[in-house]
């Protein structure tokens, strides 16, 4: 099965991430350290020199949560997901 190209993906989910951390300034860290973790390999050597995911990984990650590896998350999904990963992380 396969899922969407690749750029267009990519950038539906894109947009998505920039509108929770405009609501949600307090986000920004998160979704940064998101990108981080999920980051292809070498991501910095081949334009457009942005921090993805692997698209099987991410086609997969999809896939697992929605079903279709060309759904996109809603922003409240993807707000949601990151204040548990920040919350996740406050436990003691």
């Amino acid at each position: 099965m396969r899922g969407a190209p690749d750029s267009y993906l990519s950038g539906r989910m894109g947009t998505v991430f920039v509108r929770v951390v405009v609501r949600h300034p307090s986000l920004s860290w998160e979704a940064i350290r998101l990108a981080a973790a999920t980051a292809a390999p070498d991501w910095f050597r081949k334009a457009p020199f942005v921090p993805r995911p692997e698209p099987r990984y991410r086609d997969w990650r999809l896939m697992t949560a929605y079903g279709r590896p060309d759904a996109t998350p809603t922003v409240r999904e993807v707000e949601e997901f990151l204040r548990w990963r920040r919350n996740l992380r406050r436990v003691d």
